[in-house]
């Protein structure tokens, strides 16, 4: 049985690590968090938690470095990473989710011969209803592959993205789009709030109007396309919504498109090569 050490338990890692405890995979699994809440915390939750690897490698039912999960935030990165190039880590499987650090940052900071996949999941990975794209560098192993697939997958739907640069793409299409979808909810509701109705009952409209679109878009397995023609009647008050809403020049898919190419190219500038 292979140990899976995963360094930070902040609100993603725990909602990683929760998501292999209820697939019980067969792996040893140990956090390494250096704040004492957040060690409590993985304590109570069923892991064994350790400030440093120094006091994990006195844990004597840890064996080896097989897989290293990176959940830091990427300025706590470099700091995180250090002790590894004082180690022999060239059989370990690095998977980083940090946006911004490249395959060349890690290869500089950790060794020219380090065998890491890049990952970039979202928010909803919280409550087990994530995506997540990933790459890989071109040493990892199939059982590597294999691996970081039955971790991934534990708490998110998998993408594996050829390119490296399209985990770029990735984050700002779903790594920061539930910002947008909140958003557009929050705008509905305000609108509907607006126009007479009591705030909470906008609210609980626009929200279940979502959950209730969304629940049906991943049900019917449609084209999304083919469902936004289903309900709207020619003639009819969606059709004449639609009309605002598809315009060329002022309608949501400009707005959208800069939306994006704005997140991407922040997150293009945020890459660190080495």
């Amino acid at each position: 049985m292979k140990d899976v050490i995963l360094f930070g338990y902040g609100k993603m890692g725990s909602s990683i690590a929760k998501g292999w405890m209820l697939r019980n995979l067969n792996f040893n699994f140990f956090i390494i968090e250096k704040k004492i809440s957040l060690r409590k915390t993985a304590n109570k939750d069923g892991f064994k938690a350790f400030e440093s690897i120094e006091h994990l490698k006195e844990h004597n039912e840890f064996n080896n470095f097989d897989i290293i999960f990176l959940a830091v935030k990427p300025q706590q990165m470099e700091d995180t990473v250090k002790i590894f190039y004082k180690l022999n880590l060239t059989k370990s499987l690095f998977i980083s989710i940090a946006a911004g650090l490249s395959f060349s940052w890690f290869k500089t900071q950790i060794g020219s011969d380090v065998k890491i996949v890049r990952a970039m999941p979202n928010l909803p990975a919280s409550i087990g209803f994530g995506v997540t794209g990933y790459c890989k560098s071109s040493n990892i192993s199939d059982e590597d592959e294999k691996e970081t697939m039955l971790l991934l997958s534990a708490f998110s739907e998998t993408i594996f993205l050829r390119d490296e640069s399209l985990i770029d793409v990735v984050t700002a299409i779903s790594g920061s789009g539930p910002a947008y979808i909140f958003y557009f909810v929050e705008l509905l509701a305000q609108i509907g709030a607006e126009l007479g109705l009591p705030s909470n009952n906008a609210k609980a409209l626009a929200s279940k109007t979502l959950i209730g679109s969304a629940r049906m878009l991943e049900d019917s397995k449609s084209d999304p396309k083919i469902l936004k023609k289903n309900v709207t009647s020619p003639g009819g008050t969606t059709e004449a919504g639609l009309k605002e809403l598809e315009a060329k020049v002022t309608g949501l898919y400009p707005v959208l498109k800069l939306t994006i190419n704005m997140a991407k190219k922040r997150a293009m500038e945020l890459n660190i090569n080495g």
